[in-house]
Parts: structure tokens; sequence; C-alpha cells
């Protein structure tokens, strides 16, 4: 019934109602105040890391192109023609396979006297260039300069060079001559917003390509200001243009040179105080809209407990009882109501346990072979260490991607075996032979031999088929058999490569290739290091994939083995 409102108690549920509504609307309102300031500060953070992942982008389609180029050179320092000196055919090849990429060629001795450039016809005299020959005469490996005026070219270059070997020592220098132009076009690929500048340096600073006024400022060296606080990989300051800027940098791994992506900082805080406005706007209309809300819930609350309250006079009247079903079931059927909301909880609960405890196990699993590979590495040289255990955790990471990829639900062989020798997809359907049937691996069986085959490509372009210009690798897989005794067989064979010898000595590689694969898949492993190749063989059952018997989704069946690494 309805009561005129007095402040004695006992008050109506309407007043509780705007008690609790307030109660929750100021340390709501606080919060609100707090996540508001957060937001701007995360935008703002936001932008910065933008920056920064775009540059790693970019330096990494630096490092893919460069590796390119190095690949280039390193198959004409592999032709015969070179090896007897042969330079007007090396010319001619070179001249053949990159003018039409706006690339330049040139050879020279160890005298620094180049013996023929691409930029000129063959036979052209030709100078002495020196300048950046010790860092490939120390190493013996590729190397790619800092911005440097071409005695033939005229104009700023850049050169990538490897040197050519013979009976182990170095006879020649092949080197390619590239143009600002390149890595402007590199840059221009990347499709920045029109406000934001990418901008590629060389070692000592100077620019190399800049996304726009690039004539203007290439070859110009950055500020002392720029490369010293850009070195944390997110700063402030300002730009060649002077627009004060936020920036992120990515070093190359390739060319050492460094790759910067700056923002306007008016952008930045525009986004920020758009992104707040945003949020306050949303903030004032849900605010509106729940107390609207809250009025409507009152009026439909007190509606039922005043018809309550006049059952229950009539009852205590001995008058028949009247209750009309209302909008709110607990006046109508509260135990029928509380039974469902705690059937329902259950079962909520039970699925939430379940994901937590499938987490959990997958997450112990992946711990434990993290925690395998770190503990059976040899740790005597950090270095070494941190290289070995991150090329380790690469190999790990691809299998890891194609699984999360399948939704856990297997990875196929040929995905697997193409995401391992990825370094090498221009050698695979020439060199790298793959073939097999459509199989899918279990998770456990996918982690183990995608980390063995990266260890094999590793092995093969350090000492193996894939280290010179004519070895090949086979890898193939099958299903022989059926049904107890169906079993999966892959196999890892290299052929035509420089001539094998057996290593002196097992280390953790080896126990990657084998103790942790028979281990994984319950397998047999035979390794064979002939002279005429390498070999790795795997023979498991096949309870390992999606295609054996008694799988149905499980993962693959372990015996506890004890394998010597």
């Amino acid at each position: 019934m309805d009561r005129k409102f007095s402040l004695r108690p006992p008050w109506p549920v309407s007043y509780f109602l705007a008690l609790s509504i307030i109660a929750l609307a100021v340390p709501l309102l606080v919060l609100l105040g707090m996540e508001a300031a957060r937001l701007t500060t995360t935008e703002r953070a936001r932008l910065f890391d933008e920056t920064r992942r775009t540059a790693e982008r970019i330096a990494a389609d630096l490092d893919q192109t460069l590796n390119g180029y190095i690949a280039v050179l390193e198959s004409l320092a592999t032709t015969p023609a070179l090896a007897e000196d042969d330079f007007a055919t090396v010319y001619r090849q070179a001249e053949a396979a990159l003018k039409s990429r706006g690339l330049y060629a040139f050879l020279r001795d160890m005298s620094g006297q180049q013996l023929f450039n691409t930029r000129v016809p063959y036979g052209t005299p030709l100078p002495r260039s020196t300048g950046f020959d010790e860092e490939i005469l120390s190493s013996q490996r590729p190397f790619v300069s800092d911005v440097v005026i071409g005695d033939v070219a005229k104009k700023a270059v850049m050169a990538v060079s490897v040197p050519v070997q013979r009976d182990g020592k170095i006879r020649y220098i092949l080197s390619l001559s590239l143009e600002p132009s390149l890595m402007k076009e590199l840059l221009d690929r990347q499709k920045l917003p029109p406000d934001w500048r990418g901008t590629i340096a060389d070692r000592k600073g100077v620019v190399i390509a800049r996304t726009r006024l690039h004539e203007e400022f290439v070859g110009k060296p950055l500020s002392k200001e720029t490369r010293g606080e850009a070195t944390d990989n997110s700063a402030s300051g300002k730009d060649l243009e002077g627009r004060v800027v936020k920036w992120g940098t990515a070093p190359s791994r390739v060319a050492e040179w460094v790759v910067y992506v700056s923002v306007p900082a008016e952008l930045v805080d525009a986004a920020a105080r758009e992104a707040l406005l945003s949020y306050v706007l949303i903030v004032a209309a849900f605010t509106c809209v729940g107390l609207a809300g809250a009025v409507g819930v009152a009026r439909v609350i007190t509606k039922p407990l005043n018809m309550a309250e006049r059952a229950a006079k009539a009852l205590g009247e001995g008058r028949a009882v009247e209750f009309q079903p209302t909008l709110i079931s607990e006046a109508n059927a509260i135990g029928t109501a509380l039974e469902e909301a705690a059937h329902l909880r259950e079962q909520a609960e039970q699925q939430i346990l379940l994901l937590m405890r499938e987490v959990n196990h997958r997450s112990k699993n992946m711990l434990a072979v993290v925690q395998a590979i770190a503990r059976q590495m040899p740790s005597s040289d950090p270095k070494q260490f941190v290289r070995q255990f991150s090329d380790r955790i690469v190999g790990l990471a691809a299998s890891q991607d194609l699984l999360i990829e399948s939704n856990w639900q297997g990875v196929r062989v040929a995905d697997l075996v193409r995401s391992q020798l990825s370094l090498f997809r221009e050698l695979i359907g020439t060199r790298i032979e793959i073939s097999g049937p459509p199989v899918r691996l279990q998770p456990p069986a996918a982690q183990a031999i995608g980390m063995a085959l990266h260890e094999l490509a590793t092995n093969a372009s350090k000492y193996g088929a894939l280290s010179d210009g004519n070895g090949r690798v086979i890898v193939s897989w099958r299903l022989q058999g059926s049904g107890e005794e169906r079993e999966f067989l892959l196999d890892w064979k290299e052929e035509d490569g420089p001539p094998v010898t057996p290593p002196e000595r097992r280390g953790f590689g080896y126990t990657i290739m084998v103790a942790m694969v028979e281990k994984s898949l319950d397998a047999t492993v035979e390794v064979d290091y002939a002279p005429t190749g390498m070999s790795w063989k795997v023979r498991a059952p096949a309870r390992c994939t999606y295609d054996g018997p008694e799988t149905a989704g499980r993962a693959a069946k372990r015996q506890n083995k004890d394998h010597g690494a």
C-alpha cells in the first residue's frame, strides 16, 4: 500500500533502494574517475607500443630483404664460371639476374681492384674500392656496409658483400650495390599513416631512407639527441622536420642498422583526449540509463510487496486471498527459480573447473618441456646458451602456433615441416623435397618432432646439405600396417652435400633429435652419419597421430623409458 514518507522508521522499500543506488554510485564514480585517468595513460602507451611494433615489423622486412640479397650473392659466388675465373660470364650472369631488380654487382680481388661492375660495360677500366672489407676478412661472413659514396656510382649507396673462398681462403669479394631508393620502396610498402614517419639509419646514424622528404634527408646524420634517447625502443623528441614526436625503434639483425618510426606528440595527446571523451560520454549515457532503470525496477519491486501485504491482511481477516502473477518470478515461484539458478551455477562452475584444469595441464606440459631444454643444454658459455636456447624455443613456438591455430586438434605433418623449414622456403620444391599423405600429429608428437626438425634444419644449414649450393634434403612420411600394428614413419635424408663425418660427441642437439622424440612418441629413432649424407628416421606407433587406432582425439600414450642424451 502507498505510504507517506517520514523521517522516522519504518521506511518504505523504495527508500532503501535509493540508498543502495547511492551507496553503489559513489565508489563507482570514484573508480570511473580512476579508470578515466588510467585510460588516458594506456592510450598513450598503446601508441608508443604501436610505433615500436611497427619499427620491429619494418626491421624484420628489412632483414628478410637483405637476406634475399645475400642469398643471390652466395648463389653467384658458387657459379662454375667464377671458379674458373671467367669474369665475363659471371658479369653476364649477374647483369641478367640483377638488372631488372635495380641491383648492381661488382667483384674485387684482395687488393680492392674491381674486376667488373655491372653499372658499366664489361672491360671498362675500374678503380680500386676499399674501406669496408675488414669485417668480411675477419669474420669470413657476409657484411652490409653503411652509407658510402660509390667509386663508380658517384652517389650514396650501400654494399652487401660476401667472401668468395678457394681452398679455405678468401680469393675475391662479391658485392651488391644498393641504392637508398630500394630502402625507400621497402618503407613505402608498410603503408604508414600520413602523419607517421619511418626512417632507416645506418650504424653511424646516417639516414638511408625516409617515408617523407627522402631525397632531402638521405645521407644526413640524425642528431645525437635522437640517437641517444631512442636506445630504450621508445622516446620523445624532435624529428628531422622539427616536429615534436614520440618514436619507437628496432634494430636490423642483419645490417645492424636502426629503424625509427615516429608519430607527432600532438596526435598522441589528441588520441588520448578522444579516448577519454568517448569514455566519459559512454559512462554518462550508461549512468542515465541506469538511473532510469533503477526507478523502473523500484516500482516493479514495490508492486508485488503491496500485493503481498494486501493478501496477508485478507488472510488475517478470513477473506479470500487473491494474488495476481507479477513480473517478479520470486513472488510467484521462488523455490523453482532458486533450484534452476543453483543447477545452472553448478554447471557453470564445473565447466570453469574443467577449463582451468585443462589450461593448468597444458601449461605444466609446456613448462616441463622448456625446463628440460634449459637443464640439458650446456651452460659454460652464457652467450652460446642464450643463442641455442632461443633457437630451441623458436622451434617449439612454431609447433605451438600450429597447435593453437588448429585448436589443439592436431597438426598436419606437411604444415609442421614447412614451418620448421620456413627460412629455406625458396628451396622447397627444388633442393628440398617434401612428400607424404595427409596425416595429423597429436600435440605432444607435434612439439617433439617440430623441435627435432628445427635442429635438423639448423645442422643442415651449418654443416650438411644446405650449407653449400648443391645439397638436397628429402623429407617424407607415411603410415603402414593396420590395426594395432599400424605405424607412422618419418624420414629426413640429405644428399649431394659436403662429406659427412660423425660428430665427436653427442650434445643436446642429439637429445632433441633422438631421446625427446623417442620418449614423446614411444618411437624408435635411427641416425646415420653416412659420408654421402646424414639420415634421420623415426618409426612410431600410429597412435601418435589422429589416424591411428584408439586415438579418438586423445593424446598419444607414452611408456616410461630412460633415454640418455
